[in-house]
């Protein structure tokens, strides 16, 4: 199977030297969560991760209007990293499943022999491949057993904090018994920033709790169910994750889309 026929067509894009306030405004155009940088060709690119380390970085307390300026006049090549792993659009769908697993990317962009940006392929469109394999594979072997939580009375900059510096996407959000309540992501975050930038209330921002924007309705699976169910309700609900709970609701797993395309990996190349 070729790339070109899951990779997305039409990301986003920008230049060089375009600024970073750009990069937020269409960070998560279709669910992406990144940007291409281009310059003729393929420069970088540019991840939700990555402007929320800006966030931290630049205003870690608070964020005055020369920080707030400074920030989001940044020029994007600043910013991003460049010279991406890419893939071409008529490469094979596992070499491209090999680079991810291998460089820990969670998504190529994809150009053609022009080396012109015609697409980007993320985890979750390598996730599809699923739909075509036997379920051999219980989520139990594959998910992650130590769940980092945060408070949902925690400031949602402390969130952000801690996705920095763990390199998460996101995190299941607990109550004060340790109960799961809902889960936080890396674009809830942005989104937030987003409306108070919007709003010329940013100071709100840093004091706003987890629970305030939180998604409450979180998505669990059993442990025994099979990955490619799993990825199967993934899909379906457009998220990227799956929390594994007991029967006091505490979490004690989670099963997310780079668990997934690790167990996908090692399902294909067992099946070659």
């Amino acid at each position: 199977m070729q790339i070109k026929t899951i990779m997305l067509q039409d990301p986003p894009v920008l230049g060089l030297h375009d600024k970073l306030y750009d990069a937020f405004k269409r960070i998560n155009t279709r669910g992406i969560g990144r940007v291409i940088i281009v310059d003729k060709s393929l420069e970088g690119i540019v991840s939700t991760r990555d402007l929320i380390s800006c966030i931290v970085d630049a205003c870690e307390k608070t964020c005055n209007q020369a920080q707030l300026y400074e920030l989001l006049n940044k020029e994007i090549s600043k910013v991003m990293s460049p010279k991406p792993a890419y893939v071409y659009e008529d490469d094979d769908v596992v070499d491209a499943l090999t680079i991810m697993v291998a460089r820990n990317l969670g998504s190529l962009p994809v150009i053609d022999v022009e080396k012109k940006v015609k697409g980007i392929v993320t985890e979750r469109e390598m996730m599809l491949i699923f739909q075509d394999l036997d379920h051999v594979y219980p989520v139990s072997k594959f998910m992650t057993k130590r769940v980092t939580t945060i408070y949902e009375d925690m400031p949602v900059v402390e969130g952000a904090k801690l996705m920095v510096k763990r390199g998460f996407r996101r995190l299941p959000v607990v109550d004060t018994e340790g109960k799961l309540v809902g889960v936080i992501t890396a674009a809830d975050i942005l989104k937030n920033f987003l409306k108070h930038l919007s709003k010329n209330s940013l100071d709100t921002f840093y004091y706003e709790k987890i629970k305030d924007i939180k998604t409450p309705n979180v998505h669990t699976i059993d442990p025994n169910k099979s990955i490619n169910e799993a990825a199967a309700k993934m899909l379906l609900e457009r998220i990227g994750s799956l929390i594994v709970v007991d029967n006091d609701n505490v979490p004690t797993a989670i099963v997310t889309e780079r668990d997934l395309i690790i167990a996908l990996h090692y399902q294909l190349h067992l099946a070659r």
